[in-house]
C-alpha cells in the first residue's frame, strides 16, 4: 500500500476481505479511483496474482493512475493485471477463438487470420465503400466534407454495437429520432446502405472494426462454453472504473459475469454519465449495486470548493428538471435548499460563476483568453490545469484560440474525442505533401476549410 493519507473510511473498504463485492459510488474528488488504486495494491500484497485480476474502465486513459501504481517499485509480483476496455477484452477473445467462431460469424475466410482495425483505417475503408455512393448521388442533400461523413457512418455501427440493436436497424431509428422536414429522411435509408455495404466488406476480407469485434464477443464468444469458462477461469478478482461511462453491453456482460468471482469493486462516479452520445448508461450501470454485497457511499469531495460544489448541485438539479426528472427527497442535495413550498432552491451559486456575454465571436475569445492569461500571470495557476470547454470543437475555433493563446505566451493543446489522426494538421500536411510527391497514386484534393485542401485517399 502506497504512503498516501487515506480516510477511515477508504481505508476500512481497501481492507475489505478478499471476497468482498462492493459497490462505490460517490461525487467526483471524494476519493473513489484512489480507492481502486489501493484496492489493487491491496489484493496482490495479500497474495492475489496479478494476471487474476481484470481492471475494466470505458477508456484507457482512466487507467493512469492504476498504470503509476503498478509501475511504483515494491509491487508483488505475480503476473501482469489486465487493463482492459471491453474493445480490448472483445480483441483479445476474438484473436484467442478465432477459428471457433469465424465461420459462424460470417467472416469469408474463416481460415485465415483476422485483420483488428483502428479508427482512422475503419474511416479508410469506409470511404472505400462510401466513395461510389457519392458518385452515384447519395447524401446528395448535405455539405459535410467527406471525411466526415465516414466518421459517422462508422460511429452509428459502433453505438449499435454497444448498445446491443443490429445493426440492420440504424437507418430506421435515425429516421424515428428525426422530427424534420421528412425530405432528409432519405439520408438515413443511405446511412444504412453504407453500415451495410461496409459491414459487408468487412466480412468478405476478415476485417474487424471496433464494431464487429463487440458484436463478435458478445454475441458468439461469450455464449461459447471454451470462452466463458477461459475468462472465468483466468479471472478471479475485478475492479470496474467510472462504471456510469460504460455502455450497455459492458454492463450486461458483467451482470452475468459478477457472481463468478471471488471479489469485486465497483466505482461509480455519481451524477456523471457524460458520455451518452457515446453509448454511456448510467442507469443500467448504476443498477449493477444489487448484484454487490455492499454498498457503499462517499459524500465529501476532497478537491472541491463549496462554491463549485454548489454550482454543481445546482446545475445537476437543473438538468434533471430539464429533463423532466424528480429527485427524491433521499437523494436531495446537500448545498440546496427549499423554500416554503418544499420546491428545491439553491444559494451562492454567483460566488463560483462568473458569466460575460459577448455579441461578437473574436470578442468572446479575447475574453477567455483574457481570463486565462489572469489566472496564469496573476495567480499562478499552472497552464496545465486550466481547462477550455466548448460544445462544439471547430477547426476555426481551436486555431483561433489558441493563436490568441501562443502570442501571450501560454502553451496550449486542444483534444476532441471524435477526431482522427488524418484531421491532425501535422498529419494533413504529410499525406498532402506525400500526393504532390506521388502524382501516380491520382489522389483528388478535398476541401475541408476554408483556407485549406486535403489530398482523399480514394483513387
Amino acid at each position: 500500500m502506497s504512503s498516501i493519507y487515506l480516510s477511515p473510511d477508504q481505508l476500512a473498504l481497501i481492507e475489505r476481505p478478499l471476497d468482498a463485492k462492493i459497490f462505490l459510488q460517490g461525487p467526483t474528488g471524494c476519493g473513489k479511483t484512489t480507492v481502486g488504486v489501493e484496492r489493487l495494491l491491496h489484493l496482490m500484497a495479500q497474495g492475489v496474482r496479478g494476471d487474476s485480476i481484470l481492471l475494466l474502465l470505458p477508456q484507457r486513459t482512466l487507467g493512469r493512475p492504476y498504470y503509476a501504481a503498478l509501475r511504483h517499485p515494491g509491487v508483488v509480483a505475480g503476473g501482469q493485471v489486465s487493463l482492459l476496455t471491453i474493445g480490448g477484452l472483445a480483441q483479445r477473445m476474438v484473436e484467442l477463438f478465432w477459428p471457433l467462431v469465424a465461420a459462424s460469424a460470417g467472416f469469408a475466410h474463416p481460415d485465415a487470420p483476422p485483420v483488428f482495425l483502428t479508427l482512422e483505417t475503419a474511416q479508410y475503408y469506409m470511404a472505400r465503400q462510401v466513395q461510389p455512393m457519392l458518385d452515384q448521388g447519395f447524401f446528395e442533400s448535405i455539405t459535410i466534407a467527406p471525411n466526415r461523413l465516414y466518421s459517422q457512418v462508422v460511429d452509428n455501427l459502433n453505438k449499435a454495437a454497444v448498445v446491443g440493436f443490429p445493426y440492420t436497424e440504424i437507418g430506421e431509428r435515425l429516421g424515428r429520432a428525426w422530427i424534420g422536414e421528412t425530405s432528409q429522411a432519405r439520408l438515413y435509408a443511405d446511412a444504412q446502405e453504407a453500415a451495410i455495404r461496409f459491414r459487408e466488406y468487412c466480412l468478405a476480407h476478415n476485417l474487424l472494426d471496433f464494431s464487429l469485434q463487440v458484436e463478435v464477443f458478445a454475441q458468439h464468444l461469450w455464449p461459447l462454453p471454451e470462452c466463458r469458462d477461459y475468462l472465468l477461469a483466468t479471472y478471479r478478482h475485478l475492479i470496474v472504473d467510472n462504471l456510469e461511462e460504460d455502455t450497455p453491453i459492458t454492463h450486461d456482460l458483467l451482470r452475468e459475469w459478477l457472481p463468478d468471482f471471488d471479489s469485486a469493486l465497483l466505482i461509480y462516479d455519481q451524477y456523471a454519465g457524460y458520455r451518452l452520445f457515446l453509448g454511456a448508461d448510467p442507469h443500467s450501470a448504476y443498477g449493477l449495486q444489487d448484484l454487490c454485497q455492499e454498498h457503499v457511499v462517499f459524500a465529501e469531495s476532497f478537491v472541491t470548493s463549496p462554491e463549485i460544489k454548489t454550482f454543481g448541485d445546482h446545475l445537476s438539479l437543473a438538468l434533471a428538471r430539464s429533463a423532466g426528472l424528480a429527485l427524491p427527497s433521499s437523494t436531495l442535495i446537500p448545498s440546496l435548499e427549499t423554500n416554503a413550498t418544499g420546491e428545491a432552491v439553491g444559494r451562492g451559486v454567483g460566488e463560483a460563476l462568473e458569466f460575460d456575454y459577448h455579441h461578437y465571436h473574436p470578442e468572446m475569445l479575447d475574453w477567455v483568453a483574457a481570463q486565462i492569461a489572469s489566472l496564469v500571470g496573476d495567480e499562478g495557476v499552472p497552464p496545465g490545469e486550466i481547462v477550455v470547454l466548448a460544445p462544439f470543437l471547430s477547426d476555426a475555433l481551436r486555431f483561433s484560440l489558441a493563436e490568441r493563446l501562443e502570442q501571450l505566451g501560454i502553451p496550449v493543446h486542444s483534444h476532441r474525442p471524435s477526431r482522427s489522426l488524418r484531421e491532425e494538421p501535422a498529419a494533413q500536411c504529410l499525406l498532402t505533401l506525400a500526393a504532390l510527391a506521388h502524382p501516380g497514386w491520382g489522389l483528388r484534393p478535398v476541401r475541408l476549410g476554408p483556407w485549406y485542401f486535403f489530398f482523399s485517399a480514394i483513387a
